[in-house]
């Protein structure tokens, strides 16, 4: 890349590149708004058909109450050689599912609201469930867009250079 004509080339791509990942991240900013704002009036809606007492704080735990893990967990992971001539890497979270497993401590806590659960408050529990999802998706799109970013500023660096 000794040529100025091809650094302000691959730049121009990196900022195509940027501006989707922009857009990318505004759709998923509303995305998790919208199922998050669903899952509440899921949850609004229980209380108001079942009564204030169907989901309210008297089916959560206390303070003496055994702690429990998380169903779904985030990991990082880090793809790509770590070389003080190569960029580093971008990170990808996954979100990763954990079976119930009592002996583990991972319990389900909608199971606190009975066996007969209503339909909307399962609802609400998807609803939830996918915006976390979400929420990892947009953490790596803004991840990836960080990254386009600095090595945008460093072929910035080296154009004025040249």
């Amino acid at each position: 890349m000794e040529n100025r004509e091809e650094v302000c080339e691959l730049m121009d791509k990196l900022l195509l590149n940027s501006l989707d990942l922009i857009e990318q991240d505004v759709r998923l900013s509303q995305d998790i708004e919208r199922l998050t704002t669903e899952g509440q009036l899921d949850l609004a809606h229980t209380r108001f058909t079942k009564g204030p007492n169907a989901a309210s704080a008297v089916q959560l735990p206390t303070e003496d109450y055994k702690p429990f893990r998380a169903l779904r967990t985030v990991s990082e992971s880090v793809d790509g050689a770590k070389d003080e001539d190569t960029p580093r890497a971008i990170p990808r979270l996954t979100l990763e599912c954990h079976p119930v497993a009592v002996d583990e401590g991972r319990i389900d806590p909608a199971t606190w609201f009975g066996i007969l659960r209503p339909p909307s408050l399962n609802s609400a529990k998807d609803r939830f469930t996918r915006s976390l999802d979400t929420i990892v998706e947009r953490a790596n799109v803004r991840a990836t867009l960080t990254s386009y970013l600095n090595v945008f500023g460093v072929l910035n660096k080296r154009k004025s250079e040249l």
